[in-house]
């Protein structure tokens, strides 16, 4: 293995811990020849909708393959716009949203924007790990927020008051939530923004999960409250909603006074976005959209079912997610090295996971499991981790 030559490293180089995720699938590769069962990825099985596909093809044929305006069509940002009025009572301009490379460059871009060496962020524990790479790359301080079952995943008002110093310069929220299926409810997100205004802070509220909410679960807009659409940048795309995760489109709403250099460092990280891609998000959003609704309701499924199945398993805990499509068991009872215990699921029952630790210090003994998979594959995957459970309780 190539070594790291430690002195052509940048500080922030050396800080940013290895992404988690992507560890796990390289040493799964390693197994292939078992047959194995892929319950770890975080994207739509389903095939991205057939009228979007066609756009593209038009937009291909059309000659729209060169470069375009930096921050993306004028189409698709005023689509956007009136997405974002229609959907989710925000007004943002066409002029303050750049369509971004995928959320993973927006998430890269924002944190360049807004954050210096020892600024804090709040944000939660279990948490999306690019975020938390982002911040430490910034030589910024993460500040957590522990989710539980006993809060319902969610981030709690008042603790993020008790983290808020002068240091603080934004908080995080994702909800629906990767990796715990936690939604934000209306009125805690209210007390959130209460907190924000009170210590002018910022907030970034990831809503990439907005239309994967189950039951009686409803999903909220932070910058739909008073005073918050002047400090919110909204973070979204199409890979969850319309299964578009591998053409790497999304957008980034921002207020006013942060747009022009939100820009200037998009514009110094990527010419454009992928020409093709936006012909095809402009369908995606302007097309119809009952195939949101049938993948949705297929995920209520498979959640129902994976629930119900893992609650079957012996000493294993877990609690029903209200949006996104993963759960979060906890596998304490069998291991308190849940990185070890995926690698094991991986070698000895042949089901690929994530460790609950890959998303930060709470998810310990915990797994993710992605329902993103057929039901074949979900009843298959669970009944090789429920042998490998009883497995161990024989042997404990």
């Amino acid at each position: 293995m190539l070594m790291l030559k430690e002195k052509w490293l940048s500080t922030s180089a050396k800080s940013v811990p290895t992404y988690a995720i992507t560890e796990i699938a390289r040493f799964a590769r390693k197994y292939e020849e078992k047959g194995l069962i892929y319950l770890n990825i975080g994207e739509p099985d389903f095939d991205t909708p057939e009228n979007i596909k066609e756009a593209a093809i038009r937009a291909i044929k059309e000659g729209k393959t060169h470069y375009t305006t930096d921050i993306g069509i004028a189409e698709l940002r005023e689509a956007i716009s009136q997405k974002l009025r229609r959907v989710n009572s925000v007004d943002y301009s066409p002029e303050d949203i750049t369509v971004v490379s995928g959320s993973q460059e927006g998430i890269a871009v924002l944190s360049q924007t807004i954050l210096d060496p020892g600024d804090e962020v709040i944000m939660s524990d279990p948490y999306y790990p690019s975020y938390y790479q982002n911040v430490l790359l910034r030589g910024a301080k993460p500040v957590f927020v522990k989710l539980s079952p006993e809060n319902g995943f969610e981030m709690k008002a008042e603790e993020i008051r008790k983290l808020v110093t002068p240091k603080t310069k934004a908080i995080i929220i994702v909800s629906p939530n990767n990796p715990t299926g936690g939604v934000q409810s209306h009125e805690e997100l209210k007390q959130i923004a209460e907190i924000a205004n009170e210590h002018d802070l910022l907030v970034i509220s990831d809503e990439i999960y907005e239309y994967i909410v189950y039951e009686d679960a409803k999903h909220y807009s932070i910058a739909s409250l008073p005073g918050m659409n002047e400090r919110t940048i909204l973070q979204n795309g199409f890979s969850k909603a319309y299964a578009m995760t591998g053409w790497r489109i999304g957008y980034v709403a921002t207020p006013p006074s942060i747009t022009p250099k939100f820009q200037e460092i998009h514009r110094a990280s990527v010419i454009c976005p992928p020409s093709i891609s936006q012909y095809a998000a402009l369908e995606a959003l302007k097309g119809p959209q009952d195939f949101v609704k049938r993948m949705v309701d297929e995920f209520k499924k498979r959640r129902e079912f994976v629930v119900k199945r893992i609650r079957e398993m012996s000493e294993v805990k877990v609690s029903e997610p209200k949006g996104a499509f993963y759960v979060f068991p906890d596998f304490g009872y069998y291991t308190c090295d849940d990185e070890k215990f995926a690698k094991e699921l991986i070698r000895e029952a042949g089901v690929v996971t994530v460790h609950g630790s890959a998303f930060g210090p709470s998810g310990k003994a915990h797994i993710r499991i992605s329902f993103a998979a057929s039901m074949e594959k979900l009843e298959e995957g669970l009944n090789r981790i429920d042998a490998y459970l009883r497995t161990l309780k024989a042997n404990h």
